[in-house]
């Protein structure tokens, strides 16, 4: 698979990057510019052959360019939160940028509720910050469209500021603090039991976290009397979990019943190893050998 590594990746960044750069004009959309076909396939070329820290900075000037569009202020504001997000994580942990850029697609496809699940499993605690960021950057986003949509019905007398309506409208988001407070509690809840070393704690871990979830929200729902709606998590969570069953089946599932457990000492430690072997289909080693036809002499065929 590592030889077509070199081919596929580009591939599947080209892909990606259209994706999320569509959807990224169809949640702001503020700029003709950006929403340019030519612009989107030229912006997604490049991204093909860059790492995941310079995309995820040519998705924010994307952002920017959009937010710019609906006044320098709501610009200056997205400059700001996205400069804190890159000095704070992406200079540190710049692999785990397509959480951020990712989160906006997902979002409009109702399918972020999947997330948490697969950081816990593929990234784990190290993951929470980029997705308080990334659903921090789509509430941001929802907020100046409301913003837009009032100014678009204020009159001329009315003044608003944009900085003080979106902060507050962010401040005061419900369904914001929920998503937040959730994902980080089964990201957090996820990756300790899957870290565990009883039998089948990857798929406790899943269970569990998928379980968790949909509790913590309808609960969550109840008492903050946020706007959610319990069938799309539903259908998230457990399409996030079926995912990541399937994206651990994979990366190798574990055979339990050939587990050893080693013990072994140096000068200053007993250190006590436990081993579970992933499952692996074993390839026949059929060895052909070839026959000759060869002549045989009348005395040979005799004897």
């Amino acid at each position: 698979m590592a030889k077509y590594e070199k081919f596929a990746m580009p591939i599947i960044k080209f892909i990606m990057t259209v994706l999320v750069l569509i959807s990224y004009n169809s949640l702001m959309g503020y700029s003709s510019q950006m929403k340019n076909p030519i612009i989107v396939f030229i912006l997604s070329l490049i991204c093909a052959f860059i790492p995941v820290q310079w995309i995820v900075l040519i998705a924010g000037l994307t952002g920017f360019v959009h937010m710019y569009e609906v006044s320098l202020e709501v610009g200056l504001i997205y400059v700001a939160i996205f400069a804190l997000m890159y000095l704070l994580y992406m200079r540190f942990a710049p692999k785990y940028g397509w959480i951020i850029i990712l989160l906006p697609l997902l979002y409009m496809l109702k399918l972020h509720y999947m997330i948490p699940i697969i950081i816990s499993i593929f990234v784990g605690p190290v993951g929470i910050v980029p997705m308080i960021f990334g659903v921090v950057f789509y509430y941001f986003a929802v907020h100046v469209s409301d913003y837009v949509d009032l100014l678009a019905t204020a009159s001329e007398e009315e003044s608003i500021q944009g900085m003080t309506y979106i902060l507050n409208g962010m401040l005061q988001d419900k369904a914001m603090l929920l998503t937040i407070i959730v994902f980080i509690l089964v990201i957090a809840v996820t990756y300790i039991i899957y870290r565990q070393s009883f039998e089948y704690s990857w798929m406790i871990a899943i269970g569990a976290g998928a379980v968790m979830e949909i509790i913590l929200f309808l609960v969550g729902g109840i008492v903050l009397e946020a706007d959610i709606n319990i069938l799309v998590i539903f259908l998230g969570t457990v399409g996030g979990a079926v995912l990541a069953v399937i994206a651990q089946f994979f990366k190798g599932i574990l055979d339990y019943s050939r587990t050893e457990v080693v013990q072994f000492e140096d000068d200053e430690y007993y250190y006590y190893v436990k081993a579970v072997p992933k499952i692996r289909v074993a390839e026949q080693n059929v060895k052909v050998q070839k026959i000759n036809e060869q002549k045989v002499r009348p005395e040979q065929a005799k004897q």
